[in-house]
């Protein structure tokens, strides 16, 4: 286990040591043919392409079936830091239950906060580089993922299952002006889809395992359907899973469909459409104070008392969500392309809350002194629990367009990104032992804390120009103008607790350049910069003087290496992010407000390396050293100063059978130290470093005919480490800090087939 920053050092030196003229000879065989001018001529197309997703680079695999079980690698191709995971990871390597937080984990530099458990609940915060899931986009197929109305945080976890995706593609930069989404400049996640096969099968799978997990689902391919559909394909899968949490009284049940249809249309037009349906019912932790976790356990969060503030289903969720697009790409031939993709996405929230789950504020009882009214009516209450109730029915409905054109000298890309978010909410204070009756504490007075309704529209067009010079040398060169208007209206808004009817336009062009010079065969060096920028969230809207917060804007700038040879990948990387505008709270008498309050730093080296050892073993390890500073100095919170990931990787087929094959993974991640809060500039509340330990286990036993049984066993935290991992903020009645605490140790087993 890594548990200092001396321990990144050899990591460093590796990456650099491996880059000398004797490394970069390989045998002639293994040589990869010399990528094509993008003007060359080329035959017209023997069979309709496939469907472009917009992933900035390709994994390349190596030689070796071991590294190719690596949980991230970089790709000669990259003009920044890139983490490429591939599907058999996923597969293979993490529980069913996972979100991509819990995946990409692994990477260098990101960090997640999961305290119930893999995928078992929504995260509680991820970072990367120190940047927060509100600074970075995640995409699905191309197609920005719905966030929290108040603050842009990405909401995957309420959509997509680890089941349904076949790479995650981790770009830590703003990447070329062609890369579209509200925060990028913090980097993106990119979650690409399975396709459907071409080939008829089903694929029943199943996990078991700790905290009272189950999952069940059904994978069905339809292969080409000809007739009128031709080679049209279809796949359908569908999943439900359940659990009672790592943390108590936090049961989960979730149920998923999604669905894709690929239509080749002629030999040079392709149609694509996806779905998928999701509906996800949570009893909600809030954190638990050091108080409550030192007398009833490490793992104590909520109870099974109704009379509690902290009584599990009090503190209910309901997230039904939809996700849908239609693709279509065409090659006009001559070098000529273009993509169209029209989306809806719609996050629908419902659910109740006590005041305090840490138990510090008391329940609700009538007093010579205190009335309350329910619904109006003066009602005599005895100990009863005050909670509220609330929800938010968003919708999104969206367009990319893409064209690109190859000539001589390299590869114009144009297009645009357009969408238009619509947000209703309320929340109304209730009583959660009335049948969730509101309640005031005057005849007059009104139960809702707010009501009101917010729109985000959005404009990205952009257009830049990949130059090649030669066959080794790219100069990627763009611009993108980001024009993005948000309105608020409604009788009550937060905060200020009165009407509102406001809006505001915020306008950024944002130039970008990337170099990507292939070196020799297995090594390439990229440099990168860029502008970013960022809207300021909802929450300003709540201050009476919503034009005075200016939007968020960042220079980035980053050089780094990839290397692959036969039996070595290694990468590494410098970056360095200047941030304007940060945006912070401040706090007047009763409300809050949000203000530009100076500019931050963020810097760092990230390096990884995958080795083979021979026999089917690999070594992987990655690292990083990163600094987050404002400054005056003071740490930016939930930001490590150091991520550290090492392992052995084992794969190998033919075993005990011909054609069987069998892996394992022992995979250790290191978080270095970090701060919970940095309200007002001051770091408060400091949490230590903590390292998790995983091991995973699979057998593929094969059947006649090309079918085959999975098995599979994955250990999370097999060290069973309990340390606090994250800061939850503070309890609403005596302001003692909240704390998220490592999930226990937990064991999932799995068994698919595919017939």
């Amino acid at each position: 286990m890594i548990k200092d920053i001396g321990a990144v050092r050899p990591l460093v030196a590796l990456a650099l040591g491996i880059l000398t003229p004797c490394a970069l000879e390989r045998p002639a065989a293994a040589q990869a043919a010399p990528p094509a001018l993008p003007g060359a001529a080329k035959p017209p197309p023997a069979r309709p392409p496939e469907p472009t997703e917009h992933v900035q680079v390709n994994g390349h695999v190596f030689p070796g079936a071991a590294t190719a079980q690596a949980p991230s690698q970089g790709s000669l191709k990259q003009i920044q830091p890139t983490a490429v995971i591939g599907q058999r990871f996923i597969q293979e390597n993490v529980p069913a239950t996972s979100n991509y937080d819990d995946i990409i984990r692994l990477t260098p530099s990101a960090m997640d906060i999961d305290p119930n458990g893999p995928g078992l609940q929504q995260d509680f915060g991820q970072s990367i580089r120190g940047l927060q899931y509100t600074q970075f986009s995640v995409l699905f197929d191309g197609v920005q993922v719905p966030g929290s109305p108040s603050n842009l945080s990405p909401q995957p976890a309420a959509y997509f299952v680890a089941h349904d995706l076949s790479g995650i593609v981790v770009n830590r930069g703003p990447g070329p002006a062609s890369t579209v989404g509200s925060a990028t400049f913090g980097g993106d996640v990119e979650l690409t889809s399975r396709d459907p096969s071409t080939t008829m099968r089903f694929n029943p799978y199943a996990t078991f395992g700790s905290f009272g997990t189950k999952l069940y689902g059904l994978q069905i391919d339809t292969g080409k359907l000809g007739g009128i559909f031709g080679d049209g394909r279809l796949l359908i899968d569908i999943q439900r899973n359940e659990s009672r949490g790592a943390l108590t009284g936090t049961s989960d049940e979730r149920r998923n469909l999604f669905a894709k249809y690929v239509q080749p249309i002629g030999v040079d037009t392709v149609l694509t459409a996806a779905v998928n349906l999701d509906n996800a019912v949570t009893d909600t932790p809030y954190g638990t104070p050091l108080a409550l976790i030192n007398e009833y356990g490490r793992n104590f969060s909520l109870n099974a008392d109704p009379r509690s503030q902290a009584y599990g289903p009090y503190n209910r969720d309901n997230y039904t969500t939809d996700f849908e697009y239609i693709k279509l790409d065409h090659d006009f031939g001559s070098g000529l392309k273009v993509s169209d993709q029209a989306y809806t996405t719609a996050f629908y929230h419902r659910g109740t809350q006590t005041s305090d789950t840490s138990l510090s504020t008391p329940n609700l009882t009538t007093t010579a002194t205190r009335s309350y009214y329910l619904n109006g009516v003066r009602t005599t209450l005895d100990n009863d629990v005050p909670g509220a109730a609330y929800k938010n029915d968003y919708r999104a409905w969206g367009d990319i367009l893409r064209l690109t054109y190859d000539t001589r000298y390299g590869q114009l890309r144009t297009g645009a990104w357009f969408e238009t978010e619509d947000n209703p909410l309320y929340k109304t204070n209730v009583v959660l032992t009335r049948d969730d009756l509101p309640y005031t504490t005057s005849r007059t007075a009104s139960p809702f804390q707010y009501d009101y309704f917010d729109r985000l529209t959005t404009a990205q067009p952009y257009i830049e120009f990949a130059w090649k010079p030669t066959t080794r040398l790219t100069v990627t060169v763009g611009v993108k103008y980001s024009s993005v208007t948000r309105e608020l209206k409604g009788p009550l808004v937060r905060t200020i607790k009165g009407p509102a009817n406001d809006n505001a336009t915020y306008n950024k062009a944002l130039p970008s350049i990337d170099v990507n010079y292939r070196v020799a065969t297995g090594l390439s060096v990229y440099a990168q910069a860029a502008k970013g920028f960022l809207t300021p969230p909802l929450n300003v809207f709540y201050a009476s003087i919503v034009n005075s917060v200016q939007p968020s804007s960042t220079d980035n700038y980053q050089v780094g290496t990839v290397y692959q040879h036969k039996w070595l990948s290694a990468d590494a990387d410098l970056y360095y992010i200047r941030y304007q505008d940060y945006i912070a709270a401040t706090t007047l008498g009763t409300n809050t407000l949000y203000t530009n309050q100076g500019s931050a730093h963020f810097k760092g080296v990230e390096v990884e390396a995958t080795a083979q050892i021979g026999y089917g073993f690999a070594l992987y390890a990655n690292g990083s050293l990163n600094d987050a500073n404002y400054l005056n100095g003071a740490s930016v919170a939930q930001a490590p100063r150091r991520t550290a990931v090492a392992g052995l990787l084992f794969d190998r087929a033919n075993v005990a059978l011909e054609g069987d094959r069998v892996g394992f993974s022992l995979l250790d991640k290191d978080v270095g130290p970090q701060w919970g809060v940095d309200t007002g500039f001051v770091n408060k509340y400091p949490i230590k470093s903590y390292d998790t330990l995983d091991l995973s286990v699979h057998y593929i036993l094969p059947v006649l005919h090309g079918r085959r049984v999975e098995l599979g066993m994955q250990a999370t935290n097999l060290l069973n480490n309990l340390s606090l991992i994250g800061y939850a903020g503070a309890a609403a009645g005596n302001g003692a800090p909240l704390y998220w605490v490592h999930p226990g140790r937990g064991l999932f087993f799995n068994i698919a087939a595919v017939i």
